[in-house]
């Protein structure tokens, strides 16, 4: 079977969107390793400042979600990518904690509502059988910015004592590439022809019980994912620095060798995920990363000082296995299982939970993991994604256009 991407503008608009974001979101988490002595930034400050764009997201997520499906989407990915930009800037030019807290909040607004949005967008333009490997293509990009911060933090953020305002200054200049390029995109066909132009309208329709039951379904496994995701991504140069005392430049250039084999399982996985399916994907990638932290968390636990090489494994694998399956499939089964009329709201919906387990995970390894409870927060990790593996494999249907046809032909369904 060939498992092609389909590389159209709407694709593009969506993976330099990812790219920008998602930069930006984890290039803080280099700089505050510099930050927290510059400023001398208390554990609550730090993980506030790395929690800010994921509660602004919970916000952008609904709102943006309901109004895309009102007013359609090309007009919400004007209005959020704007917002996204101004914040990132503005971030970057932030004289303390009080303005950079305030900007990276407003930044996540933007954020959220481009995920509520860009994902539905991206479905309605793609043909069913070529959308999931060409999704977790564009979603791999998120990991391609994730590696981009690291790498640009870990250099910027050794030039002097305002380094860490180029690092986040790279991020707003991506995103303003972005908002030029997304000038030329068309509305949504399927939103054109089947939306409904009516908040009371899509009320009642997101409120039947299949679709409440949906909602539900996706939200609690995208929270799960998002708990372990965030936590350990955002926090890698942090825990990283912890565990082997490096400075703020050597945290950063580890975190890419580290994340390297993300991006390999996320290769992996846009090639085979229309042929394997999203259910056996997610459910291998939660329980790959379980399996991983589980050693991890009891030697910290217990004062076992692993080797470097030992510890940096497991961290790796943990972070591949959720780039091969939640960190995809969490966002692709939701707009899957949702139609047109109410795609972006059920999104938003499911994003808004989702972005709650991420500043659930930030906030728990922000107050306990940075000193003598890391071993106990890596176990919390582990603990969460096991249930995940657990509630993928009892409540996910499979959504693969490719494989439904298949597994109805196995046993005879027309």
């Amino acid at each position: 079977m060939k498992h092609q991407v389909t590389m159209t503008a709407a694709a593009w608009m969506a993976a330099l969107g990812l790219l920008a974001a998602s930069y930006d979101v984890t290039a803080v988490s280099v700089a505050l390793v510099h930050l927290k002595h510059v400023w001398d930034l208390t554990v609550r400050q730090t993980a506030n400042l790395t929690a800010a764009p994921l509660v602004g997201s919970v916000a952008g997520s609904l709102i943006a979600g309901l109004f895309a499906d009102r007013f359609g989407r090309r007009l919400l990915l004007m209005i959020d990518f704007a917002a996204f930009v101004v914040a990132a800037g503005m971030a970057a030019l932030a004289a303390g904690y009080t303005s950079l807290l305030l900007w990276r909040t407003v930044m996540g607004i933007g954020i959220g509502a481009d995920f509520a949005v860009v994902f539905p967008y991206l479905l309605e333009s793609l043909q069913p059988r070529k959308r999931g490997a060409t999704m977790a293509f564009v979603l791999l990009i998120n990991d391609v910015g994730q590696v981009l911060a690291y790498g640009a933090g870990s250099y910027l953020v050794g030039q002097g004592a305002d380094g860490f305002r180029w690092v986040l200054a790279v991020g707003a200049a991506l995103g303003a590439a972005v908002l030029v390029g997304r000038r030329a995109i068309p509305e949504s066909e399927p939103w054109r022809k089947e939306g409904i132009r009516t908040f009371s309208g899509i009320g009642r329709q997101i409120l039947r019980l299949q679709e409440l039951k949906t909602a539900g379904s996706s939200a609690v496994l995208w929270f799960l994912h998002q708990v372990t995701g965030q936590g350990l991504t955002l926090f890698l140069p942090v825990i990283i620095s912890l565990l082997w005392s490096e400075t703020a430049s050597q945290s950063g250039t580890t975190s890419i060798l580290v994340k390297l084999l993300s991006l390999g399982a996320g290769v992996l996985t846009v090639y085979v995920i229309d042929a394997w399916g999203r259910r056996p994907l997610q459910l291998a990638g939660f329980l790959g990363r379980g399996l991983a932290l589980l050693p991890l968390g009891l030697s910290v636990l217990l004062g076992f000082r692993m080797p470097f090489w030992a510890a940096g494994t497991l961290l790796a694998v943990a972070l591949a296995f959720g780039a091969m399956g939640p960190d995809k499939t969490t966002v692709i089964t939701t707009t899957e299982r949702f139609a047109t009329p109410i795609r972006s709201t059920g999104q938003g919906e499911s994003e808004m939970v989702g972005r709650l387990g991420g500043v659930f995970g930030v906030l728990l390894f922000g107050f306990f993991g940075g000193g003598p409870g890391l071993g106990d927060t890596i176990l919390v990790f582990a603990g969460v994604a096991l249930l995940g593996a657990l509630l993928t494999g009892l409540t996910l249907p499979e959504t693969a256009p490719n494989r439904i046809v298949a597994d109805s032909q196995a046993v005879g369904i027309d």
